[in-house]
């Protein structure tokens, strides 16, 4: 064999072994670009999964604050409408008190002076409204207390008496109103709301 074709020969085969090498190199760079690929598509679903779910637990906190804050404004309107609901029920008690019958009137006025005089050993002066200061001198007659003074002062009904040594005792009727509310709000709250 001559030289030439020996030389022919053995770059056929180097570019031979070559071509098989480089053929080698592209499969194992195609298949390491293969796990690239499909790690990186990996990296992307696990990172859109994690930013998906931090949206979705970012809207469900805020879901729950602003159900939270409507609860809280539902509660204060209902808190808000219930106690105008109630002082317009002390509201018509005090209008029924300006339509009581004259006899109802001085039947109350002797009750609540027989309890103020509970609280004080001589009376010195009693105070009504205007339209029952004769009934409470009739009343005040009735029991022998004709020397005790009674004066008009500004009051729905009711009475304040004042004692020798100056204690008063404040029977008024708006004096037992605001005592009436104070105890009567929790039971009418209870028993129209539960």
């Amino acid at each position: 064999m001559d030289l030439n074709q020996h030389l022919t020969e053995a770059r056929e085969r180097i570019l031979e072994e070559a071509k098989k090498k480089a053929e080698l190199i592209i499969r194992e760079a195609e298949k390491e670009a293969e796990v690239i690929v499909r790690e990186a598509e990996e990296e992307w679903r696990r990172r859109a999964l994690e930013e998906e779910n931090r949206i979705l637990e970012e809207a469900k906190r805020e879901a729950a604050l602003k159900i939270s804050e409507a609860r809280r404004l539902s509660r204060l309107k209902i808190s808000q409408e219930m106690s105008l609901i109630i002082e317009e029920l002390f509201k018509e008690a005090e209008k029924e008190l300006d339509h009581l019958d004259p006899s109802e009137i001085e039947k109350s006025l002797e009750n609540l002076l027989t309890e103020s005089l509970k609280y004080v050993e001589k009376p010195r002066k009693i105070y009504v409204s205007e339209k029952d200061v004769e009934s409470m001198r009739r009343i005040l007659s009735k029991l022998g207390l004709g020397n005790v003074e009674v004066a008009p002062v500004n009051i729905k009904g009711g009475l304040i008496l004042e004692s020798e040594s100056g204690i008063l005792v404040d029977n008024s009727y708006e004096s037992r109103l605001k005592l009436a509310r104070r105890a009567l709000i929790p039971l009418i709250r209870k028993s129209l709301w539960g």
